[in-house]
């Protein structure tokens, strides 16, 4: 039986923007100014990291002579500029936003990312909005392999997590998700098809973009 969508959490990198081609780029250029080449796979040791636990990552395996302070810096000014003004929103993304909003639907996004970040790109496209708040796994100290992100997004919303939403194209994350009970809407992003099977097996809907979503009678009646 389908339940009612009364709120909806969004990832942000891979969902709402096109910038996991820069984020997962961003570990490997790093490396290659210092002179270093770096690991084939390590986009993808990365994937769910935070700009922190990542420059934590690469001072170890790489012997890098830099406290995880000064990495994390350098990261920060490489990434900030390129995320806020270059990177640009995924197909469908406003219309979505639009129509969850005209519905009474209340959103907070649930990022890995900085909320600076975040809070810059989500201005620069005309979404920030829409949103009701934003939670980050730097804040909460913890990556969306543990629930505490999600569970921050659920307070924030105040709403049963049966009736909440995630959309969300990570596999980790939606396995966190699915052992929360929270739903989740798998979303396609180039980075992570190489899951797009398990996460097709896992979240209550999968779709290739959010124009798919938008036409699906789940869509029209708000329902999962």
């Amino acid at each position: 039986m389908s339940k009612k969508i009364e709120a909806v959490i969004f990832d942000v990198d891979g969902v709402l923007l096109d910038s996991m081609p820069s984020l997962n780029a961003m570990p490997s250029i790093m490396l290659e100014k210092l002179g270093i080449e770096p690991e084939p796979n390590l986009a993808q040791i990365l994937f769910a990291d935070t700009f922190e636990t990542a420059s934590k990552y690469m001072i170890k395996r790489y012997n890098l002579n830099y406290s995880p302070e000064q990495l994390y810096k350098k990261i920060m000014d490489h990434q900030t500029d390129i995320y806020i003004n270059e990177i640009i929103p995924k197909k469908y993304a406003k219309e979505t936003l639009e129509y969850l909003n005209k519905s009474g639907i209340p959103i907070v996004i649930a990022t890995t990312n900085e909320r600076c970040l975040c809070e810059g790109a989500m201005k620069k496209h005309g979404f920030y909005d829409y949103f009701s708040g934003i939670v980050t796994s730097p804040e909460i100290g913890k990556t969306k392999a543990e629930p505490d992100i999600f569970i921050a997004a659920l307070q924030l919303l105040g709403t049963p997590k049966e009736n909440t939403v995630l959309f969300e194209d990570g596999l980790h994350a939606i396995k966190t998700a699915n052992k929360m009970g929270l739903p989740t809407i798998g979303v396609f992003d180039q980075a992570s098809s190489h899951h797009q099977a398990e996460i097709r097996k896992l979240a209550n809907q999968y779709v290739i973009d959010l124009g798919e979503w938008l036409s699906s009678p789940a869509a029209k009646n708000l329902t999962y």
